[in-house]
């Protein structure tokens, strides 16, 4: 079952391990991608990842965390940011490479590139570089989040089936050939799929009412 934020972070706090990882594979993708559009090596940015559970793990900021006062989004993209933005300082000083508004940054061309630049701006709006591409990689990560939720419920046959119908939207008739099946139970099966989809989705858009979570359904 899709595990809340607040669940998750709440058995974080009890010290459960199990939590720890599961919200290590959740989220460092999503750290993995903006510091590689920051300019970091992905060796920096398993670090980045590594300050930013380390941060977690000493409970100080855990605890700050308030559900009433503003969204788990928000309060991880705050944390991010401040530990990207001490990261690369600590590069520019100690490794003499150019000051943050001349690190290579956007390296799909999908963000301005004053994008270091805005991890010390002021404003969290939605114009500031940073907040853009946070939003964007965390979509992506809820989007991800669910797809692996219905790959672990459903059964890998009805899974695989939806994979290559919907996913990869590959023929019915071709599937149906493949596996040896018929197309009425291809439709069964995807249909099994959609409303379990739709169970999660409903579920994350709980937590984020505001992010338009486009998914096949």
């Amino acid at each position: 079952m899709y595990t809340t934020r607040k669940t998750l972070l709440q058995r974080m706090q009890d010290c459960d391990e199990i939590s720890w990882e599961e919200f290590y594979r959740i989220y460092w993708p999503l750290v993995l991608d903006i510091g590689r559009k920051l300019g970091m090596s992905q060796d920096n940015c398993a670090d980045l990842m590594q300050e930013i559970m380390l941060d977690l793990f000493n409970g100080e900021t855990l605890l700050h965390y308030d559900p009433a006062k503003g969204k788990f989004r928000t309060f991880f993209g705050v944390l991010v940011r401040h530990k990207a933005a001490e990261m690369l300082k600590k590069t520019a000083r100690f490794a003499n490479v150019p000051s943050q508004n001349s690190v290579e940054s956007g390296a799909s061309g999908a963000f301005p590139d004053d994008l270091p630049a805005s991890l010390v701006r002021d404003d969290h709006g939605e114009s500031n570089p940073f907040q853009m591409l946070f939003d964007e990689e965390y979509r992506k990560c809820l989007l991800s989040a669910a797809m692996n939720e219905l790959r672990n419920t459903i059964e890998p046959k009805t899974y695989a089936i939806f994979e290559m119908v919907v996913l990869q939207e590959r023929p019915q008739k071709e599937v149906a050939r493949h596996l040896g099946i018929n197309r009425a139970t291809i439709d069964v099966y995807c249909s099994r799929c959609r409303k379990t989809l739709r169970r999660i989705v409903s579920e994350i858009r709980l937590e984020n009412p505001d992010f338009n979570l486009d998914i096949p359904l």
